[in-house]
């Protein structure tokens, strides 16, 4: 039984872009500061920094979530490594057994494969980086 190509990894998604408002909101108090208006510009650069420190706390938030791709590989180490010995076994011989002990190893690389985007995500909102595959 021959297995189909895994599936190319989703693209990343593109940075947040908080980090882009925050440094025209923060040219924007500047620009206040630079016309004798401080008060406004000061009140701007305090808003920037409890938005800033709000969206750092959601952030970290999110990433907290998506560490479960870790439950997840470990999880799948013993199920695809099982189904491997199992594979090798003289149990594989019998009628049908072969054949859905692949598809477990087949499904189980999608559900890898899915971890480890959630993986990439995590790293992206800036997590650590993506772990090695070991499922």
């Amino acid at each position: 039984m021959t297995t189909a190509p895994a599936p190319l990894p989703a693209p990343l998604p593109p940075p947040p872009p908080g980090a882009q408002m925050r440094a025209r909101l923060t040219a924007l108090a500047d620009g206040l500061a630079g016309a004798g208006q401080e008060s406004f510009a000061q009140a701007l650069r305090t808003a920037i920094e409890a938005w800033s420190a709000e969206e750092e706390g959601w952030r970290q938030a999110v990433v907290n979530v998506l560490r479960l791709h870790h439950d997840i590989t470990n999880a799948l180490v013993g199920v695809r490594g099982n189904t491997q010995l199992l594979l090798m076994s003289p149990m594989a011989e019998q009628a049908g057994v072969r054949e859905r002990l692949e598809v477990v190893l087949r499904e189980s690389a999608r559900i890898k494969d899915a971890a480890h985007r959630i993986s990439e995500l995590k790293a992206t909102l800036g997590g650590s980086g993506p772990v090695a595959r070991a499922a």
